[in-house]
């Protein structure tokens, strides 16, 4: 049966739409002249000859004007007088005309009509939105995801012309590949020209640099700075260099005999390294001061812990005479196997499991013959002493 909404939509674009002048037969103009005038669908009541307008003084270019469409009061009115049996008188129309509902007689027309263009399927859009309704404002105060009357927001209809969301996500990843494998390709190639040659530090740059870098990302890390220096390299005397040691405290490595020093207190990379200039400076100029050269303070090393590293034994490590010494072993070993085959006293250890199996086998089915026995034994007994 029709479905009554659908049927009003349909009324209404109808509605739209200029009536169409159907061509009939001479038998049928005269049948038809004795009925009434029928007038289109409209929302107007219908007025006849005899009865006078209710405002007289109306102006003609007002009652020429198109009147406005209420399309939601029109659907309502459709809904409450539509009954059952008028919709099956529908679905009955349709079906002489080919069709299986209303509906799909209707839209078909509709749109084999010419002239259906932009305008109709605005306003079919215009009713499907008026039906689903506004979309719930999330940032009001009254606004609850749990309550199924005030989240009303849905997916939006899949009109076969879009992917899902993780086919977007791998596609996107498959951009980012084929963007830095063209950077691998066209570019990186360019980088050629700017290489130089590798040249060792000098004596007088004993300061090493470290920066990062995420290759263009912004990143909080990006803007860290570390700097090493090995304090023999820079040229003071014994005893300026142990106070320059304990001035760094736990930035000193015994292991490697290098300070090491980071700052990220400043946003930018220039600024980080610019401090670390004037602290190392500092340092230079601290440890030159003879005013007082720290030699009754010990080196504090306890902020380095020495992990041992296990070594292998100095003694277990093969000698070519050790070597020798194997192989001479292994000689006499193969010797004696050879002597034992010969005089039957080798053993064989695939034929000793396997005899051993093959035993274990055999006294498996002796036992389970005797209780066979046994069984048969005892019900010749017990027939014997039924018969008596």
């Amino acid at each position: 049966m029709a479905s009554s909404s659908n049927a009003a939509r349909l009324c209404a674009l109808a509605c739209r739409r200029p009536l169409r002048v159907q061509r009939l037969s001479r038998a049928q103009q005269i049948s038809r002249q004795s009925l009434p005038t029928r007038r289109a669908f409209s929302t107007s009541p219908a007025q006849w000859t005899d009865e006078k307008p209710e405002k007289e003084g109306r102006e003609d270019s007002e009652a020429k004007t198109p009147q406005h469409l209420e399309l939601n009061a029109m659907d309502k009115a459709f809904v409450e007088s539509a009954t059952p049996e008028g919709l099956r008188q529908l679905d009955e129309l349709a079906k002489s005309n080919g069709y299986n509902t209303i509906d799909e007689f209707l839209t078909t027309t509709l749109r084999q009509t010419p002239g259906w263009a932009s305008e109709d399927r605005g306003l079919e859009e215009e009713l499907l939105k008026d039906d689903i309704g506004d979309k719930p404002n999330k940032s009001s105060f009254w606004f609850d995801e749990e309550d199924p009357e005030t989240n009303t927001e849905e997916h939006d209809e899949f009109d076969e012309d879009d992917m899902t969301s993780m086919a977007h996500g791998k596609l996107e990843e498959v951009r980012d590949f084929r963007h830095y494998a063209r950077l691998a390709v066209w570019e990186m190639p360019l980088l050629a020209k700017f290489a130089k040659p590798f040249v060792p530090p000098k004596d007088n740059e004993v300061l090493r640099w470290r920066y990062t870098t995420y290759m263009g990302e912004s990143h909080p890390a990006e803007r860290k700075v570390v700097v090493q220096f090995a304090p023999d390299d820079l040229k003071l005397t014994p005893v300026q260099t142990e106070k320059l040691k304990k001035l760094a405290g736990p930035r000193y490595n015994p292991e490697t005999e290098l300070v090491k020093i980071s700052c990220e207190s400043y946003e930018h990379q220039a600024q980080n390294k610019l401090y670390l200039t004037g602290l190392v400076d500092d340092l230079i100029a601290s440890a030159k001061d003879p005013k007082d050269t720290f030699e009754d303070v010990p080196l504090d090393l306890r902020h380095h812990r020495i992990k041992e590293k296990p070594k292998f034994p100095v003694e277990w490590r093969m000698t070519d005479e050790r070597r020798l010494q194997l192989d001479e072993q292994r000689k006499v070993a193969a010797i004696a196997d050879i002597q034992k085959a010969k005089g039957g006293l080798l053993v064989d250890g695939k034929e000793a499991i396997d005899g051993y199996l093959m035993k274990k086998l055999a006294e498996e089915q002796e036992k389970q013959r005797a209780e066979e026995v046994a069984v048969r034994i005892g019900k010749g007994s017990f027939g014997q002493r039924a018969r008596r």
